[in-house]
């Protein structure tokens, strides 16, 4: 769902405002061995009025994908969602397409919610949103 084509310019401000952001919480995934940068998750638009977050992850490098990767690191980041910033929902959005990403977030306790038809532009056509969700008393590590 990014917008194309990305410069290293605008990619370089962008991460510079995000390390002054208090709504987003960026963190780098890091393969054990051999140790590599594989890519980024975290939680954007933190709402602490409303308690809640969006969570988003990205593999950018395809020989790690289907390594269940994920399954390591979601947990990671709800841990800190739900007790480090006492979030009570993390949702996230996918394209209906991407039903590789649905089955790691089904796995890892998300509900599919609804559709958000036509929500966004992108690549020439409007695409429709999945939201999935989870709550801190659905969360399987809630202590």
């Amino acid at each position: 769902m990014f917008e194309w084509p990305l410069s290293y310019a605008g990619t370089k401000k962008w991460f510079e405002q995000q390390l002054l952001s208090n709504t987003r919480k960026n963190f780098v995934i890091i393969y054990k061995e051999p140790q590599a940068t594989i890519g980024i998750t975290g939680l954007r638009n933190i709402n602490i009025r409303n308690l809640r977050a969006q969570f988003y992850i990205t593999i950018g490098e395809k020989k790690f994908w289907g390594k269940h990767i994920p399954d390591e690191v979601i947990p990671l980041v709800l841990e800190y969602g739900f007790f480090e910033l006492g979030l009570n929902r993390i949702y996230l959005y996918t394209i209906p397409n991407n039903e590789r990403a649905r089955k790691v977030y089904i796995r890892n306790g998300f509900i599919h919610e609804g559709i958000l038809r036509k929500h966004f532009f992108c690549n020439g056509n409007y695409q429709d949103l999945w939201v999935m969700s989870i709550l801190k008393s659905e969360y399987r590590g809630n202590k």
